[in-house]
């Protein structure tokens, strides 16, 4: 080529640094798009998740120990009860929290609760 003419299909290091820059760019942007949550993502927090899920171990937010001595015929009841509820449930259930769901439903309904207290002679 003649002294002075330049190449129709070589780079020219101008255009070069142009794409490099637009290049570099390019990756900024789609790096920044990609930490940038999606807008149908949801955040949560962990408190906001069922107990069964945002816990760690079947001990977790559970510092209180209530020790519980009971009959052997309610210790057997127990037993079947935690059997039922894991049936109606259709998954298996910590013991754990089967024995504070019945703690918690005879909470709600101490009626009940009252009537197994009169027939062990309480209210005479």
């Amino acid at each position: 080529m003649k002294t002075g003419a330049s190449d129709p299909f070589g780079d020219d290091e101008s255009e070069r640094e142009g794409t490099k820059a637009a290049d570099e760019e390019g990756v900024t942007e789609d790096a920044s798009e990609s930490e940038t949550p999606d807008s149908n993502t949801v955040q949560f927090e962990r408190s906001d998740l069922p107990l069964i899920l945002r816990r760690d171990t079947v001990k977790d937010e559970r510092e209180s120990v209530h020790q519980l001595f009971v009959q052997d015929a309610t210790d057997g009841r127990a037993k079947d009860a935690e059997r039922e509820l894991e049936s109606l449930i259709g998954d298996d259930v910590y013991r754990l929290d089967a024995r504070e769901a019945i703690y918690l439903a005879g909470m709600r309904n101490l009626d009940t609760a009252a009537d197994i207290l009169r027939e062990w002679g309480y209210d005479l």
